[in-house]
């Protein structure tokens, strides 16, 4: 429960910051999901997470520029298919070894219709959310445990 409730906190935090610095709400909760769904957590997890997705909006803007520089009939298709094969392979080195970030980096670029740095600043500043979220919840967690612990005070003296 307390982790649910630092995790709404700050994802609310982040909802009403995100617009007023012009970066991209949604963005930030992808970077963020990436960040939870590594599953480690730590400084570490937020690392891979934002390695793996700045690598897929190098893929996803790979994409825009290749089918644009190269443009024939359904180009962005192919490129799509080539570049997906690339991430693919990509997944598979250990520091960016979670395939599912790279391709929440580049379908995000789309979205984002290409504009990549306010997309990078986003997907950046959502894996430290989730890095937030994650260490911030556990220190509610120990609160709670330990007023938990902690006998209920009834206003009556206690004989003994």
């Amino acid at each position: 429960m307390a982790a649910a409730l630092v995790t709404g906190l700050l994802c609310g935090i982040w909802s009403f910051l995100a617009p007023l610095f012009n970066l991209f709400t949604w963005a930030g909760f992808a970077g963020c999901t990436t960040f939870f769904a590594i599953g480690k957590g730590g400084m570490q997890t937020v690392k891979k997470a934002m390695l793996c997705n700045v690598t897929g909006v190098i893929c996803g803007m790979l994409i825009l520029w290749l089918s644009n520089a190269l443009a024939f009939p359904y180009s962005g298709a192919v490129f799509s298919g080539i570049i997906t094969v690339v991430m693919c392979l990509l997944g598979t080195l250990a520091f960016i070894n979670y395939t599912p970030g790279i391709f929440i980096g580049c379908f995000s670029t789309f979205a984002a219709g290409g504009n990549f740095i306010i997309l990078i600043i986003s997907l950046l500043c959502g894996a430290l959310l989730g890095y937030f979220c994650d260490e911030l919840g556990k220190v509610f967690m120990k609160w709670q445990q330990k007023f938990a612990k902690q006998p209920a005070l009834t206003g009556e003296k206690s004989t003994g």
